[in-house]
């Protein structure tokens, strides 16, 4: 039997939150995105839902990976000491969908206890096969990959959130916000910020969610320009507040200061020779 993947879900449709967290692809929806759980005498539990807003039934598949994020975003792995992949189960495994329904699926994490304390972490994706029985090769295709993340903290740890530097990106059009989390909890951080030069404010916005994992570093990335207006040469501020929630709603004010040259603007210009 060959296996083919068709197309997979970007994993960056995560950062939700505000509202009850869902994704959807094609007609394949999953909720919630994000699972943290406390672990107790060694085990947590979750249910995930999968809803087929279609009109045929849908044939899906569990599949774990580890996974963590870089500064960059989303990085999967092969494998990591922080990995939950060998300690979580599911039921069912595999399961069909149909039309116009809803089907949960039940995890449960077990933590042996001679693993260090700290998070451990695990992908979890639904993919949606079909048959090509009609073919003498008899494939069976990976049409769409849905994600989620699960997280379980072995331990009494929180995050612990610090902002770094701020810069603009000409390339990506962006401002960037460094920040960092030196404790042993993943958080998922809003930012509301505030741009000005010389005393006046220029913009403001809000970013609703960024995932700064456990021991790492993340920016923060702030689309600048916005369509209608133009970004000059000079000295910059960028103030706000970072907030999340940890065992209690916590925030974090910053104000950065940051230039913007000419070769920023128009990183494509090569200077006259």
């Amino acid at each position: 039997m060959k296996r083919k993947i068709a197309k997979i879900l970007p994993l960056f449709c995560w950062f939700t939150l505000g509202f009850t967290p869902m994704v959807a692809y094609g007609q394949l929806s999953v909720s919630p995105l994000t699972i943290q759980r406390q672990a107790e005498s060694g085990q947590a539990r979750g249910v995930i839902n999968i809803s087929n807003n279609s009109n045929k039934p849908y044939r899906a598949r569990v599949s774990l990976s580890p996974f963590t994020y870089n500064q960059e975003g989303l990085q999967v792995l092969q494998s990591s000491p922080n990995d939950l992949t060998p300690y979580l189960t599911f039921s069912p495994r595999e399961l069909v969908i149909e039309s116009g329904q809803q089907r949960s699926i039940r995890f449960n994490a077990r933590l042996l206890p001679s693993l260090p304390q700290g998070e451990y972490r695990a992908m979890f994706s639904v993919e949606e096969l079909q048959d090509n029985s009609s073919t003498q090769t008899n494939q069976v295709s990976v049409v769409v990959n849905i994600a989620a993340t699960i997280y379980v903290i072995n331990g009494d740890f929180v995050p612990k959130v610090g902002v770094e530097k701020a810069f603009y990106d000409g390339q990506k059009k962006q401002i960037r916000l460094l920040v960092n989390n030196t404790g042993e909890a993943t958080a998922r951080v809003k930012n509301e910020w505030n741009l000005s030069q010389d005393g006046k404010t220029v913009d403001s916005g809000k970013v609703e969610e960024t995932t700064i994992i456990a021991k790492g570093n993340r920016y923060v990335e702030i689309s600048y320009p916005p369509q209608g207006k133009t970004l000059t040469p000079g000295n910059y501020q960028l103030s706000g507040k970072l907030s999340w929630n940890a065992k209690k709603a916590e925030n974090l004010p910053f104000n950065l200061n940051f230039t913007v040259s000419p070769a920023d603007i128009n990183p494509q210009k090569k200077p006259p020779q």
